[in-house]
């Protein structure tokens, strides 16, 4: 792939792999990820909004497919959405994360992967309060993925979340980028 991440994406995408990649191996949500919590420190608010949306619809269709009728996740995508194009006030959309949650913790005892999919949701929406949110969507998206390949061998589950883990920061790296250029990074 031809894509120019700029000069500390490229450092980024210079380095080893393990070297720059959290150990899948020993992936636990209570760990942070220092090299994209290092990234999101200097990201505009509204790129790792826009990059926590991304996260969340890399995982967002499995929920779709399997409760059509909940709507709840997709309207916190709709109202991170309003935040990020100014038609709503932090507090108004950050409200509605008490719901996403109520829904997740409802998921839980029989859907660990659809529920692990509504967190990252309700993450996703918090990072219209708190920008560093954006890293519980990524985390929640690599655990659904987790759960939703427990069934595979733990060397091809392992490789679906790196392969999961790489895209998003290499997205990250993409919105850093366009964020800096002043260009639009939300529809």
């Amino acid at each position: 792939m031809d894509l120019y991440f700029g000069e500390l994406g490229a450092a980024f995408l210079e380095t080893k792999k393990e070297d720059r990649t959290m150990d899948m191996n020993q992936f636990s949500l209570v760990k942070h990820d220092p090299e994209i919590l290092k990234l999101l420190a200097t990201t505009e608010h509204k790129a790792a909004a826009q990059w926590a949306l991304d996260c969340l619809n890399r995982v967002l269709p499995v929920f779709e497919g399997k409760y059509p009728d909940e709507k709840i996740p997709m309207h916190a995508v709709q109202i991170l959405k309003d935040w990020m194009n100014d038609k709503i006030p932090m507090w108004e959309a950050r409200k509605y994360c008490w719901t996403v949650l109520k829904l997740a913790r409802e998921l839980e005892p029989q859907d660990k992967a659809s529920c692990q999919i509504v967190r990252a949701a309700s993450h996703c929406l918090a990072t219209c309060h708190v920008p560093t949110h954006s890293e519980g969507t990524a985390m929640y998206a690599i655990s659904a993925i987790q759960h939703l390949n427990r069934e595979k061998s733990k060397a091809d589950t392992i490789a679906r979340m790196e392969s999961e883990r790489q895209w998003q920061m290499k997205r990250l790296l993409e919105l850093r980028e366009k964020s800096v250029s002043n260009a639009p990074v939300h529809p």
